[in-house]
């Protein structure tokens, strides 16, 4: 995808001060101009270290961002071409059957006949959405709220008790697996809602627990097995210990209530656990989540469906403020740190980061913030000498480098950047782009345009680059070095192949008072919009894993690897870091490949926890591609279908393929860029 922004040439009388590699004192040509050295021009600011030279812990995944909320507007289906400048890896769509007047929900897709049959309809809204969202490879969660109207007196009701149990409940989820059902061709994440305010008995008591199990149960056996499943918006109140339940937090009771059912239904699923969060501390969520998942449900990644930086009340009279953008950057760098979280989804895509005025798109700070975002290589680098109240992420790859700053004060901060260890290569632009009220923010001062304030050629990229720049208050900062080519990386598609589901897992482990952390914060996420696998480790100890299930796979899958950190004899008897493919027939694991270098731990015992194979493979590869890429890169092809079972392609190439990575070392990381 090309770069959509051009310069803006009022911009250009902005003071640009560059430093390529050259040595103090002399001149760099810039763009054809001399620009004097850094420390003998720049104004004062506050001096900041950018060092991309070693890659610090938590990449910057875009697997991680969503956007999304209810499916109450029209302009929805319009605002699907945006996403193409952001491109998350989720979309959270609420569907309310209480709002029948919803385009998700007209016509009202339920019908009951004289005789009790309940029938169904598609919804033209929804398959527009649906086709819409899997095109782009990004993953469709749907949030049920509340039950068809059939089977529960909606006007009856007012907060706090806006979706209680449906009055049938075995009539509402027999409605809700025949519509599901009618959707079967979409990979979608279904999910239901409970925050406890406005959801059940509106208070999170033994009753509401008991309720929210029921509903799950119900809801999740009606349309399984299509897709995957999850509970339940569970918010920052629910993490406090309550007398009413035992001392237990609503969360813990709660999962304690679905481990309970589950040993009467084994084959209930838990796919994932979903968390709401508007103004409040985010920390205590995520622990509160994690001690209550404990370490029985290694398999349920934590997904923060609802993400909104103010109290609700302010939460909406501030959309599309810079301040909100701000406040976003910041608790997106909280939750890129957090290793089992596998989306962080950005609530009111409209109207928080689109609005609609007359029919016309507007484009809002928090849209902006991550569209710069998106464009930021993956390495993070060092960032040392922030002031009080500005935050920042930096990155950088062969292709590009960049810095995000920002800003929550009232006042602008001027900094002098110096980049350090660049790892471009050729020639190179530096662009610097300002969202702030007078600029990206149509709804404040600016008027909504927003293109770079600044872009200079830099004739050599491979040595330090100073640059100063005034961060306004509140506003946001970006710098970026690279080529003004596509990024070869980070603007690629996905796999030729359908993608399934993802697989998870999250190596949890409790201390001996019960607090549960996870082993050596070890990662794995997929990026099913680049089809690009992470993992990572942290620690001695630690197992990253992540697969991706594919039908219509190539007999060929090429794979480029690029790792950070692997040791070379890892100490530990679980050591491993390769590639496994299970292939999959009538639904079934019938045999596994494990392609492995020389980190392949003879007596092994941490099984993979889906597919065949136990601890290892059914085959083991040795591939000597994977010994050669610590601290770089290298390329190899997986020969997929020679190494399948018989009648595996002719069936629908359908297989697991999963990335592993277990106590490698500390801070060791990878990446799996696919075809």
């Amino acid at each position: 995808m090309d770069n959509p922004h051009r310069p803006n040439p009022a911009e250009h009388s902005r003071r640009v001060v560059l430093t390529s590699a050259l040595g103090a004192g002399a001149a760099a040509l810039v763009g054809g101009c001399s620009i004097e050295h850094l420390s003998a021009t720049s104004a004062a600011g506050t001096a900041i270290d950018v060092d991309f030279g070693t890659a610090e812990y938590f990449p910057l995944l875009k697997s991680k961002i969503g956007v999304g909320r209810a499916l109450s507007s029209p302009d929805i289906l319009d605002s699907l071409q945006h996403l193409d400048r952001i491109r998350p890896a989720l979309y959270d769509a609420e569907i309310r059957f209480p709002d029948t007047g919803y385009p998700s929900l007209t016509p009202y897709p339920f019908a009951v006949g004289a005789d009790g049959e309940i029938s169904v309809q598609r919804n033209e809204f929804l398959d527009e959405l649906f086709t819409g969202l899997r095109d782009r490879n990004i993953e469709i969660m749907v949030q049920l709220e509340g039950g068809p109207q059939q089977f529960w007196d909606y006007s009856a009701d007012d907060r706090p008790h806006l979706f209680p149990k449906p009055d049938d409940l075995a009539r509402s989820a027999e409605a809700i697996g025949k519509w599901a059902e009618l959707y079967a061709e979409y990979p979608i994440s279904w999910c239901t809602w409970n925050e406890p305010s406005h959801t059940l008995t509106g208070s999170p008591d033994r009753l509401a627990v008991k309720q929210m199990t029921d509903i799950y149960s119900a809801y999740t056996n009606a349309i399984a097995p299509q897709g995957l499943f999850g509970m339940a918006s569970f918010i920052t109140p629910s993490t406090t210990a309550r007398p009413a339940l035992g001392g237990r937090t609503h969360l813990q009771a709660s999962i304690d209530a679905l481990r309970e059912r589950r040993r009467e239904q084994p084959a209930l699923p838990f796919d994932y656990l979903t968390l709401n969060n508007y103004g409040e501390e985010l920390g205590g969520l995520f622990d509160g989540a994690r001690n209550a998942l404990g370490t029985d449900f290694d398999h349920v990644p934590l997904i923060q469906a609802q993400s909104g930086v103010f109290l609700p009340h302010d939460w909406e009279k501030r959309a599309g403020s810079t301040l909100e953008a701000v406040r976003s950057m910041k608790s997106l760098q909280h939750a890129l740190r957090v290793p089992d979280l596998q989306t962080f989804t950005f609530s009111g895509w409209i109207p928080h980061l689109i609005t609609y005025q007359r029919g016309r798109a507007l484009q809002l700070p928090l849209f902006h913030a991550l569209e710069l975002y998106a464009r930021m290589p993956e390495r993070r680098g060092a960032v040392r000498g922030l002031p009080a109240g500005m935050g920042a992420m930096a990155a950088s790859d062969p292709h590009r480098s960049a810095v995000l700053l920002w800003n929550e004060s009232e006042q602008p901060q001027t900094v002098d950047l110096r980049l350090a260890d660049l790892r471009n290569s050729g020639d190179a632009e530096v662009r610097v782009h300002h969202v702030d009220a007078e600029h990206g923010s149509p709804l404040e001062d600016g008027d909504g345009a927003f293109e770079p304030t600044e872009v200079t050629v830099l004739d050599r990229a491979a040595g330090p680059v100073a640059k100063t720049v005034t961060v306004a208050g509140p506003g946001i900062a970006y710098v970026e070095v690279g080529a003004a080519a596509p990024h070869p990386v980070l603007d690629r598609t996905g796999l030729d192949a359908e993608l399934v589901r993802k697989h998870t897992h999250a190596d949890r482990t409790a201390s001996p008072n019960g607090t549960v952390s996870v082993r050596g914060n070890a990662y794995g996420c997929y990026d099913a919009v680049r089809a690009i696998a992470y993992v990572g480790v942290d620690g001695d100890d630690g197992t990253a894993l992540v697969g991706a299930e594919y039908r219509g796979l190539p007999d060929e899958l090429p794979v480029e690897v690029e790792a950070d950190g692997p040791v070379t004899r890892p100490g530990s008897a679980q050591a491993m870091f390769g590639i496994r493919v299970d292939y999959l027939q009538q639904g079934r694991a019938v045999r596994s490949v494990l392609w492995h270098g020389d980190t392949c731990a003879a007596g092994r015992t941490n099984a993979l926890p889906w597919g065949s194979g136990g601890p290892t493979a059914d085959v083991l590869v040795e591939t000597r591609e994977l010994d050669r890429i610590r601290d770089g890169r290298a390329p190899l092809v997986l020969p997929l279908a020679s190494r399948a079972p018989s009648g595996w392609a002719a069936a629908g190439a359908h297989a697991i393929l999963s990335f592993w990575m277990d106590s490698t070392g500390p801070g060791s990381q990878a990446r799996f860029v696919l075809g």
